[in-house]
Order: C-alpha cells, then structure tokens, then sequence
C-alpha cells in the first residue's frame, strides 16, 4: 500500500507543479527574470513537464500491485478502445489548435477564443481524452496502483480545469461565459 500511496502523491505533485508553472503568476514572475528569453516559456514548459512525467511512468509501470479488476478479454477490448478512443481526442483536439505554437516550437499569438471542431462539443476535448486514455488503462490493467493513478489524474484534471477556467474567463470575457453556458466542461450532452 506504501508504494501506492507514492504514486498518487507523485501524480498530484506533478499535477501541482503543472498548474502552477501554467498559472498567470508563474508566467508573469518568469517573464520579469527571464527577459527575452520569455518567447522559448513554452517549449521549455512542454520540456519540464515530458521530463517529469518519466520518472512517474516508470514508478507506475514498475511497482507491483494487486488486481481490484479482474483480468478478462472484454477488459483488455474495451480498455484498449477507450486508450485508442482517447488518443484519438486528444491528437484531432491540438490539430485544432496552431501545433508549432502549442508546443512552443513558434511564439504564441494572441488568439481568438475556439469555439469550433471538438471545443463545440466539450470546452477541454485534450482532458477529456486523456481521462479516458488513463481510465482505458485501468480497464486494460486493473490494478491497485493503475486504479490510484486514475483517481488523482481525474481529481487533478477536475481541479485544473477549475484553474485553467478562470484564466480563459479573464482573457475572452462574457464570449468565455457563454460558451460556459452552452459547452459541457468534459461530459459531451447526449
């Protein structure tokens, strides 16, 4: 149970670091210190988060831990489709945005707020992918370890986008408020 206990604590902290690296304030102290090298944030940003995402992944993929769901073809099928499924969001949801600049390979522009594509159907497609990637593989893998992993990755996602919310509403304003109104944050309307 220790080891279990470190992986949802890695995956909050890194959750954590995340948000707060992508918050307003982080941004604005880092541009004050870093100056013109301010432009390559991004990149760098994307950089920091690939790199500490490996250690946890190796943690996670490395610790034995018992089965809660029990392995079964119709685990490994459905939990193999939600991974594709998941993929699938989140690549078709950054090619709706300008790639280069999403990775930070190219500054950032100001931007008009996207209301189109996948974002007219949940206001944060990439989360929404990536929780039914993580939960696919708890359905392909159901252990302890993978079960505790889906829990703060969804806890953390929930807990981000509230963050990431605000931002956009102080950005694009009452467009943001609308669109709030019309779009589902994760859950498409059926």
């Amino acid at each position: 149970m220790q080891s279990e206990i470190i992986i949802g604590l890695s995956w909050l902290s890194y959750g954590l670091i995340h948000s707060v690296l992508a918050s307003n304030a982080a941004k604005n102290l880092l541009k004050a210190s870093l100056g013109r090298f301010f432009g390559s944030y991004r990149l760098l940003y994307n950089i920091l988060a690939t790199i500490l995402l490996i250690p946890i992944l190796y943690i996670q993929i490395t610790t034995p831990s018992e089965f809660v769901l029990p392995p079964s073809s119709i685990n490994y099928i459905l939990g193999g489709l939600m991974i594709g499924s998941g993929i699938y969001l989140v690549v078709v949801a950054i090619r709706q945005y300008n790639t280069k600049q999403f990775l930070g390979l190219e500054p950032t522009t100001s931007t008009s707020l996207q209301t189109d594509g996948l974002m007219a159907v949940v206001r944060h497609p990439i989360y929404l992918g990536i929780l039914v990637v993580v939960w696919g593989c708890f359905g392909v893998q159901g252990t302890i370890s993978n079960l505790v992993m889906v829990l703060a990755i969804t806890l953390y996602v929930r807990i981000g986008v509230y963050f990431e919310e605000k931002k956009l509403v102080e950005e694009y304003g009452a467009a943001y408020r609308k669109y709030q109104k019309e779009v589902p944050m994760l859950i498409p309307k059926l």
